[in-house]
């Protein structure tokens, strides 16, 4: 076999099936020297992914996986790639790649350059701000993108990778990049049919100390009562380029000093806990090398002239650590994967994403002949439109509207320039006919307006005046019913800001109507490309991606593709260290048109639980165990012994209530808390209030260890992780709260999420306890201690009930049993829904959860917004495949990349608009409830289904719904078909 590369020697295998066990031993064989290599290597180092024990065993199973998926020819998830067949414009136009560790933004330009943002996930500044580890720009001369010629860039799922093939016959250029599967390393191949010459170039943009002076929310220094003092300023420090290489490149940035961890401790009296500071020593940078490469100057490495260039990047972190540490460490990394050679290495990665890819999949299409599914873009109600104010006669307009003009069609983006150049005082003409042209339209409803069809497209058109407005702004013109997603709304919000509300859809333009000034608005919504837009003064500032019309797609398809590309950002970005960050995971880049900042996200870089979790609820039923190893190892092993600390400080009592908002290594924010030492507060709980006492974040936690434990049986998790973090969450709860005259439980004071913030009983602590009590109980009496039984049947018995209140005649859930002071827009009242599953489509007493959905007050199916999964776990079909096709939809309108949601209520790309997609189309197509598995319980007819997914007792469930049809079905153990439930398809 000498000479044979590693994908001849997979074919020799495959032609000789007696050979199958060799091949997987040695593809084990190379991941043992790697595990045994790379233990070395970090075998001092406390904070990395990389020392893997076993990495050998896991070698072997790639193997295996790699064996089996070349014999079956190109994977199935192929057909979802992304291509693109022109170069990107800017950073918007980037592709996702990474290796769960380390995470690149990727494009090519119009000149052939290749650029890459580096990030890691455990990259954390002196502020503790999770900051880039950099940009690398690859320089192709002469450049190999030259107009009229092809152009081709392809994210390969299948193999984690993006391609690029570009130029004509004689002179065309393939470049391949891709993060290592096992190693923190980037591969940049390219391949010439004439020389070329590709020079590497370093950017940094941390070049000198900075101060920052715009701070977000989650930002340690946020809030300081002494602002504009040296110690409450942010001086970012610079990154530092290694000098006196040969043949390479490379920088670093080193937190040679920390600003927060000490602070927030003495502020927070959490000193006496001993927390080694988790920013101070925190080295993390990039060293980069090439086949033949020189040195150009300390920036840049240039390879060739010649057909065949191959670059490695070792991307690495530590902690404890020092710059000569640092280096020693990626020379490591960088010699282990020359040893290897890049054949090894592909092969190696390749079977990794292989295996991957056949844990479960989700693949739906449109049944043939089925019509498209497009829900109206504006959906219809039977309210009159109203000019200058709300339905109830409120958010009045003051000031004037000049001319207003309504068309029940979508105009052109050349027709609103004309209407803006037509004076505020003149009437329109040219145009369409209208269905009202108003002048000097003042306050008032029109008449006959409840029976106008804007199911073809809507236009608004108005000159307006405005005064200065508060915070509430008013309307212009309002057909909506409040709460409801339906009709339409433009007005100022908040202040003399514009917001254009169409059904789901919001656009808003800041600051967009200045008081005293004569502004032109236009608002359209057009059906048959799924946008609105909205102009100011003849200039388009805002647009949405909708679900287009025409019938021209197959939804079910563009669902199947996004949920694929979805898990993949979730892999990509999430093996690491640290826990996916919601706001933009790795695959941020700068705002605007301009790379000024780079390490900008909206929020910071703290943690909010409830948004967090969204994305690992989705894990379980995919299969992606390891991907939720980050995020128990952050809250439970390393917080959960500060927060069990932490209660008996602030409250006196045993047990461990998990705050909603948290740094990583477990501070209130700054802002949160406040900036009153803890020694002179009588309460030394939070100040702010928007969560505190929101505390059913560890109820969560100890609901998702559950169940991981419950689908993988692991009785070492369940011992170390899942017990302890329920035991001390259900332990909190039995001893913070008195008991009533009939011995109940009552949460006072409590608070339902953000939303409601004067509580007794709030519903999602109440229904937690009673969720995650029962779930302990139902687990085997022998993994469970009797004291810990014994604690969830005392909290069980003095429980008080999930709250319920009646709604226009119908008993419904309700936010909590005492409610007041709305904050937010959460639906807390549906959590005995999800996350907790007291009410479902199967259980007792659904009637409730109805109608607690049906008179929600707050809609919509983008964000952290779970309208979509309420509705799957209810069973209602319709509805949450409308919810779950307009998801898919919601990407943000600057990006490219089909699969970067937001920025929503977050930031790009959006984890938590992700998160949700990914857990309604699987409880869509699949639902457990103790050992049953209900198949299709909100899947619709008119799609079609191939699909594998994970439950409970280590169950596989696989199978294929063609025509309303089930027509395969195989479950691993084959004896848990008999917990299987099909219900008909609707």
């Amino acid at each position: 076999m000498r000479g044979m590369d590693v994908k001849g020697m997979a074919g020799w295998m495959n032609r000789r099936g007696d050979r199958l066990l060799a091949a997987g031993w040695w593809v084990g064989r190379v991941g043992r020297v790697l595990g045994r290599a790379m233990g070395r290597v970090m075998r001092s180092v406390d904070e990395t992914a990389w020392a893997i024990p076993r990495l050998w065993v896991a070698g072997l199973a790639v193997g295996f996986a790699g064996v089996f998926a070349v014999r079956g020819g190109e994977s199935w998830v192929a057909r979802y790639n992304v291509v693109w067949e022109s170069p990107s414009t800017n950073h918007h136009g980037s592709m996702p790649l990474g290796n769960g560790e380390v995470a690149l933004n990727a494009w090519m330009d119009p000149a052939g350059q290749l650029h890459c943002y580096v990030a890691r996930s455990d990259a954390w500044d002196e502020y503790g701000r999770l900051v880039k580890v950099g940009k690398i720009r690859w320089v192709i001369e002469p450049n190999p993108v030259q107009p009229g010629e092809p152009f081709r860039q392809e994210l390969r799922l299948e193999s984690g990778s993006m391609e690029i093939a570009t130029g004509g016959a004689g002179a065309a250029v393939r470049v391949r990049l891709w993060v290592d599967a096992y190693l923190p390393v980037v591969h940049m191949t390219v391949d010439a049919e004439r020389p070329v010459t590709v020079t590497a170039v370093g950017e940094l943009w941390r070049t000198n100390r900075q101060v920052r002076r715009e701070l977000e929310l989650s930002d340690v220094l946020w809030g300081h009562p002494e602002a504009g003092a040296e110690e409450a300023t942010m001086v970012v420090e610079p990154d530092h380029r290694v000098t006196g290489l040969e043949g390479r490149i490379g920088w670093y940035h080193f937190n040679e000093r920390s600003v927060g961890p000490a602070m927030m401790a003495r502020i927070q009296g959490l000193s006496g806990f001993g927390q080694t500071d988790p920013l101070l020593h925190r080295v993390f940078g990039i060293l980069v090398e090439a086949e033949g490469g020189q040195r150009v100057d300390e920036g840049r490495l240039r390879s060739g002239p010649g057909r065949r260039h191959e670059f490695r990047v070792a991307v690495t972190a530590m902690h404890p650590g020092n710059p000569e540490a640092w280096r020693a460490q990626s020379e490591l990394v960088l010699a282990q994967v020359r040893g290897d050679g890049g054949g090894r290495r592909w092969a190696v990665h390749e079977a990794w994403w292989r295996a991957f890819w056949d844990r479960s999949w989700i693949r739906a299409k449109r049944v043939a002949g089925a019509g498209p599914l497009v829900p109206p873009l504006v959906p219809p109600n039977r309210h009159p439109l109203r000019v200058g104010m709300d339905r109830d006669g409120g958010n009045r307009w003051s000031g004037r509207i000049g001319r207003l003009t309504v068309w029940d069609r979508p105009l052109e983006e050349a027709a609103v320039g004309r209407l803006a150049a037509i004076r505020w005082d003149e009437p329109v003409t040219g145009m369409p006919a209208p269905l009202v042209a108003l002048r000097d339209a003042g306050v008032q409803v029109l008449p006959g307006s409840e029976a106008w069809d804007f199911s073809g497209g809507l236009t608004v058109e108005a000159w307006v005046q405005p005064e200065k407005f508060g915070v509430g702004g008013a309307r212009i013109v309002d057909e909506v019913t409040p709460g409801v997603d339906d009709g339409f709304l433009l007005d100022t919000w908040p202040g003399n800001s514009l917001r254009f509300i169409c059904g789901t859809h919001t656009l808003r333009v800041a600051r967009g109507a200045p008081p005293g000034q004569w502004t032109h608005v236009v608002a359209v919504a057009d059906p048959r490309a799924g946008r609105c837009r909205l102009y100011v003064n003849g200039r388009l500032e805002a647009e949405t991606q909708g679900i287009p019309g025409g019938g021209e797609h197959d939804e079910a398809e563009r669902v199947s593709q996004m949920y694929q590309l979805q898990r993949f950002v979730t892999a990509a970005a999430g093996r690491g260290r640290y826990p996916i960050k919601f706001n933009g995971s790795l695959l941020t880049v700068p705002p605007g048109p301009t790379e000024a900042d780079p390490d900008y996200r909206r929020w910071g870089p703290g943690y909010w639980w409830q948004n967090t979790r969204l994305p690992y609820y989705a894990m379980v039923a995919a299969g992606d165990f390891d991907l939720m190893e980050p995020l128990f190892r952050m809250y439970i092993d390393e917080l959960l012994p500060l927060c069990v600390y932490r209660t008996r400080l602030y409250l006196g009592h045993e047990g461990a209530f998990y705050p909603e908002c948290m740094m990583f290594w477990g501070a209130i924010f700054s802002e949160t808390y406040g900036w009153t030492p803890f020694e002179q507060r009588a309460d030394k709980l939070q100040q702010s209030r928007w969560h505190k006492y929101e505390w059913v974040g560890g109820l969560e936690l100890a609901w998702l260890a559950l169940e991981y434990y419950e689908h993988t049986g692991d009785r070492l998790f369940l011992e170390r992780r899942a017990l302890p973090v329920t035991r001390e969450v259900l332990r909190f709860f039995e001893r913070h709260y008195p008991t009533n005259a009939e011995g109940k439980l009552v949460f006072h004071p409590s608070q339902a999420l953000e939303t409601w913030w004067v509580c007794t009983n709030a519903t999602p602590e109440v229904a937690g306890c009673r969720a995650v009590a029962e779930r302990l109980l139902a687990l085997p009496v022998e993994v469970v201690p009797a004291a810990d039984r014994d604690l969830a049947r005392r909290l069980l018995e003095k429980l008080p009930p999930v709250p319920v209140h009646v709604v226009e005649g119908k008993t419904a859930l309700a936010p909590a049993a005492a409610f007041g002071e709305k904050r937010n827009t959460e639906n807390p009242e549906l959590y005995p829904v999800f996350p907790f599953r007291l009410f479902a489509f199967n259980r007792p007493r659904v009637e409730w959860a109805l109608a607690a959905l049906e008179h929600r007050l707050d809609r919509g199916h983008f964000g952290w917004r779970q309208d979509d999964l309420f509705m799957a776990y209810l069973g209602l079909t319709r509805e949450v495949q409308r919810a779950v096709v307009e998801r898919a939809w919601r990407k943000d309108p600057n990006e490219r990349f089909p699969a970067f949601w937001g920025p929503n209520f977050d930031w790009t790309p959006d984890q938590c608009h992700g998160g949700v997609f990914m857990r309604t189309l699987q409880a869509m197509v699949m639902q457990t409830d103790g050992r049953a598995i209900y198949l299709f319980p909100a899947w619709p007819r008119d799609w079609e289904v191939e699909f594998r997914l994970h439950a409970p007792g280590r169950t596989v469930v696989e199978g294929e719904l063609r025509d309303g049809r089930l027509v395969r079905l195989k479950v691993d153990p084959p004896d848990r078909m008999r917990d299987v439930v099909v219900l008909p398809p609707r």
